[in-house]
């Protein structure tokens, strides 16, 4: 329900309680004036439930974003600054093994002409050594024409800068 409708239910039920509760008579400006406090009251109860809701949701929408403003001027050789309050990130240990799916068999490597590419890894001969091509980065997959025709492959240099490494046998 919204705090407006509480808020105007609690208001009438406080009146009618307060005047319920006395015999009819004509109102004076005592009774005018304690009914117009708990008003009052009422409504400044109710703002201060709708700011802290307010602030709230204010917090959660706020996002922590890293800028870096550049300083033009020659003269000034001051090194860049960088304002997060994030945590750097963490020097992965040596001794932490590689998953088995970021090996691929490097027998399923070939060398091509013509392109920036110059070795790729079949997608044809990783789906026969038993590794699914879905895991793999579509930014790195390619064309490539062979004797067949045309076939899929991916980029070695693109696959090794995402962690994907060979087998050494």
């Amino acid at each position: 329900m919204s705090r407006k409708f509480i808020a105007a239910v609690l208001a009438i039920s406080t009146t009618i309680a307060a005047v319920s509760a006395v015999p009819a008579r004509a109102a004076s400006e005592e009774d005018i004036a304690k009914l117009l406090a708990g008003a009052a009251t009422i409504f400044i109860i109710g703002k201060a439930i709708q700011n802290s809701r307010d602030d709230d949701r204010k917090d959660k929408s706020v996002k922590d974003v890293r800028h870096y403003t550049p300083d033009h001027r020659p003269h000034v050789s001051n090194p860049p600054v960088y304002s997060n309050d994030r945590p750097f990130p963490k020097v992965v240990p040596r001794d932490v093994k590689k998953r088995y799916d970021d090996v691929l068999p490097a027998s399923c490597v070939r060398q091509i002409e013509g392109g920036h590419v110059r070795r790729v890894v079949m997608s044809r001969c990783l789906e026969r050594n038993n590794v699914s091509t879905r895991s793999l980065p579509k930014a790195c997959r390619m064309t490539v024409e062979t004797r067949r025709g045309e076939t899929t492959a991916y980029a070695l240099p693109c696959l090794r800068h995402r962690g994907y490494t060979l087998t050494r046998y």
